[in-house]
């Protein structure tokens, strides 16, 4: 018979292990001293706690070995069940990876650049924060300007205001135009930045997001104070603009420090 601490060191597991194995009922000492308390386990033992050890090891709950234990679950059917999980859990991490590595990829041939945002009268549609109801407020812009024979004059965009808002930001649909009537008046807005550090991303819209990480991290490692404000120009070829507003001001102190 061995105590906990000779069992522990010769099943190679730590003692408070063997006492929640004893807790959970999956190995019981084979007997405790009355008199000191002491709790002791057998030789047979051994294989027992090995076969714990092994299943633990491939993931199995304790509550899964106890089943096992007590023939109440098959153990080769939760053992490939288990190994069915692990690989589905592996290829999700080698997809991550890849991922992950594509992302940065795509990232390394941006290049940010400083321009003005160019004057532009639109019309324009404030009705919702959703960026899955975009489609529809750029539909009906279009429908407007072919309804009142307004010529278009330029790729539809988005305007983010408030960005740097605790409480959220708001955003602005907006079509450029060449000429509109005087009772469309309440529908435009003319739109211009004298100084904006862009990119043009060519990698599709739904992955525009990295465009934004970009000119964020570009701004904090150039100290450029931003007017909270974003801009997105959907052309045709399916290449977006991003436009990111420097806070009136911050780009002459930018260029003053000769940076």
């Amino acid at each position: 018979m061995y105590t906990r601490g000779q069992f522990a060191v010769i099943g190679k597991v730590g003692r408070k292990a063997l006492r929640i194995y004893d807790e959970e009922g999956l190995l019981v000492p084979a007997s405790v001293d009355g008199q000191n308390g002491y709790h002791y386990y057998s030789e047979e033992q051994l294989a027992l706690l090995e076969k714990i050890k092994s299943l633990r090891k491939i993931g199995l709950s304790l509550y899964e070995i106890k089943q096992v234990l007590d023939g109440k679950a098959n153990e080769e059917k939760l053992i490939k069940s288990k190994i069915r999980e692990m690989d589905l859990h592996l290829k999700e991490v080698k997809e991550f990876a890849f991922s992950d590595k594509k992302n940065k990829d795509e990232g390394k041939d941006l290049q940010v650049d400083i321009r003005p945002f160019k004057k532009c009268r639109c019309l324009y549609l404030a009705e919702n924060v959703e960026l899955e109801n975009l489609g529809m407020s750029m539909g009906k812009l279009y429908e407007k300007a072919a309804r009142q024979g307004i010529e278009v004059a330029g790729s539809h965009f988005v305007i983010y205001q408030g960005l740097l808002q605790e409480d959220g930001f708001s955003m602005k649909s907006c079509l450029p135009v060449k000429k509109c009537n005087a009772e469309d008046a309440e529908d435009i807005i003319e739109v211009f930045e004298e100084s904006c550090i862009h990119i043009k991303f060519t990698k599709g819209f739904s992955k525009v997001a990295k465009a934004h990480v970009l000119l964020k991290e570009y701004a904090e490692s150039k100290k450029i104070a931003l007017a909270g404000k974003a801009y997105e120009v959907y052309n045709k070829d399916m290449s977006v603009d991003v436009y990111y507003p420097v806070k009136i001001g911050a780009w002459k102190e930018f260029k003053n420090d000769g940076r």
